[in-house]
């Protein structure tokens, strides 16, 4: 079951690479949004945000947790990539205005990411489920685990990469994707 649920949703989460190089035509930045700093460190636990993923699949792949985690990754993609499709929305992002080793980095990442699939944070969603099957799987570990998530949440932020509005987004699609894979999944 579980490498069937991996070959779904490859290809699924592969979508959003070309959703991402359309033009948004929406972007829904509040106030508050100016009120938080660019702070380029905050690329690192982003960046790492990726190879996390994999790190979750690996360490639950022999537990009973991969499948619904699986799942629940297959829901949210395709909820996320359905609202991308027809409400194209972005994130209008600074000039990078410090000279810093990461400042270059966070120009890269502006460079090869598009402004595009702000809402739902697609790096919240899936932060937020990695965190709840490790949580599940190794509660031991629960203080680092959601010490890691906490820091990807706020370099959607810090790196100017989403608005507030877009982590709201995507805890709704991990709460919806969460509760959907736990009733399919019985």
């Amino acid at each position: 079951m579980k490498l069937i649920l991996l070959l779904l949703l490859l290809p699924i989460k592969s979508l959003y690479i070309p959703l991402n190089k359309r033009r948004s035509k929406y972007y829904w930045k509040l106030p508050l949004d100016d009120k938080i700093p660019l702070i380029p460190i905050f690329i690192v636990p982003y960046l790492l945000h990726h190879p996390g993923i994999i790190f979750t699949g690996i360490v639950l792949w022999n537990t009973p947790y991969i499948s619904p985690f699986l799942l629940s990754l297959i829901i949210s993609y395709s909820i996320a990539i359905i609202f991308w499709y027809f409400v194209p929305n972005g994130v209008h992002r600074p000039p990078a205005i410090h000279a810093s080793y990461f400042t270059s980095w966070i120009n890269k990442l502006y460079t090869h990411d598009g402004d595009t699939n702000g809402f739902p944070s697609a790096h919240i969603f899936v932060a937020l489920l990695c965190g709840h099957y490790l949580s599940l799987s190794f509660p031991q570990f629960i203080p680092y685990i959601w010490s890691s998530i906490s820091l990807v949440v706020a370099s959607v932020l810090f790196t100017k990469q989403h608005y507030v509005i877009d982590i709201t987004g995507g805890i709704l699609v991990y709460l919806i994707s969460f509760y959907f894979a736990s009733f399919l999944m019985g």
